[in-house]
C-alpha cells in the first residue's frame, strides 16, 4: 500500500520499552483527536505517531501493517503486543488515572464494551464526513 500523506516521511522505527499510539495522519478527525490525546498524556507515557511515519516493514515486525492502520487506531505496548480500535483506545485511557474506573465499567459492563466497539466502527467507517462536517482536513481515502 502507498503511504497516503506525503508530508510525513516513512522511517521512523519502534523503540522497545515504548507504548505507542498510531494513528492516520491523513485524517482529519483522527489528527484532531491524537491532538486530544497528546495534551491528556502528560507525562508522556506514549509516542503518538501518525502511522505513516513508519514503514510498512517496521509495522509488519508488530504484525500489522498499513491495511490495518488505515482500518482503526493501533497501540504498541512497550512489551510489543499490539492493541487495536477501541482495544487501542482503553490501552491508552487505561495509562491515564483518572480514566481508570471508566475502562474498568467498559468491561465490567459488557453492554457498554459493546456499545464501545460499535461507535468506533460507526465513526471509523465515517470519518472523511465526520471530518468535513467538523470543518477539517478530510479524509483521502480510496
Amino acid at each position: 500500500m502507498q503511504i497516503p500523506n506525503p508530508g510525513v516521511q516513512a522511517g521512523d522505527t519502534i523503540e522497545a520499552g515504548a507504548n505507542y499510539l498510531l494513528f492516520d495522519g491523513d485524517c482529519g478527525i483522527c489528527s484532531r483527536l491524537s491532538e486530544i490525546a497528546r495534551s491528556l498524556d502528560r507525562r508522556n507515557r506514549f509516542r503518538i505517531r501518525p502511522f505513516q511515519s513508519l514503514s510498512e516493514t517496521e509495522l509488519q515486525r508488530f504484525g500489522i501493517d498499513y491495511d490495518d492502520c488505515t482500518k482503526g487506531l493501533q497501540s504498541i505496548t512497550a512489551g510489543g503486543r499490539v492493541r487495536s480500535k477501541s482495544g487501542a483506545v482503553n490501552y491508552f485511557l487505561w495509562s491515564i488515572p483518572k480514566f481508570r474506573p471508566l475502562v474498568i465499567l467498559i468491561y465490567l459492563i459488557p453492554i457498554i464494551l459493546l456499545g464501545e466497539i460499535i461507535v468506533y466502527r460507526i465513526i471509523a467507517n465515517n470519518r472523511q464526513r465526520i471530518s468535513a462536517w467538523c470543518g477539517l482536513r478530510a479524509c483521502n481515502l480510496e
